[in-house]
């Protein structure tokens, strides 16, 4: 079972917001180079030929998953995609293969009231941004934007049942210390906090990752 693609357009392309680093040197509007690097994967993903670099049990990160977030993170800071590591981003994609797994097993799972409120703020960003950015990208990606919407409703069970367990996460370590927990601005140390918790189930699940980076 491979890691699957992300297609967050409305997160991707928000985040790129005001952020004049966020434009590739060919001046490609970032909207339309971010569609273009998920078709491009979606290709190379149903290629037979598409390299498996991670196993973590059932799971495995492809090629065409690390290329993809190579370069829609290049992408949105403004950089170039060779100065990711693969094997930083695969284990990005482990460690949130891994978040998934905990919070499924400490029973997070988001309600079908969370799941229609997240895609009615997700979409209502899409069309906050400026006018064609969203048609551009799914111009791009050659889907529709309804195929744009249903691949966002696939992925948001998956979205905030990791979102619940960094909230958890967050909210136990200002338990812990002290610290007022606010969900909408929690603390420098509690997100560094998360950042830590992650970096520990990637460490404690080595033993079960088995690697095959060039």
């Amino acid at each position: 079972l491979p890691l699957a693609l992300c297609l967050t357009a409305a997160l991707l392309l928000s985040g790129c917001q005001g952020n004049p680093a966020a434009q590739r040197a060919e001046d490609t509007p970032v909207e339309e180079s971010l569609g273009t690097y998920y078709e491009e994967a979606m290709e190379q993903a149903e290629a037979p030929d598409d390299p498996v670099l991670a196993v973590y049990k059932d799971q495995t990160v492809l090629r065409s998953v690390v290329d993809y977030q190579k370069q829609t993170q290049a992408a949105l800071a403004g950089v170039d995609p060779a100065t990711l590591s693969d094997r930083e981003v695969v284990d990005d994609l482990l460690k949130n293969a891994l978040l998934l797994e905990e919070a499924e097993a400490r029973g997070l799972t988001p309600t079908q009231e969370e799941i229609e409120q997240y895609l009615q703020e997700t979409v209502h960003t899409a069309y906050e941004l400026p006018e064609g950015k969203i048609d551009n990208y799914c111009a791009s990606a050659e889907i529709s934007f309804e195929e744009y919407v249903a691949d966002l409703r696939g992925q948001a069970p998956r979205f905030l049942a990791k979102a619940k367990l960094k909230e958890v996460v967050m909210e136990e370590y200002c338990q812990a210390h002290g610290l007022p927990y606010d969900r909408m601005n929690p603390p420098q140390e509690a997100q560094e906090a998360v950042e830590a918790y992650q970096d520990q189930l990637l460490a404690d699940h080595q033993g079960e990752i088995t690697y095959y980076l060039p």
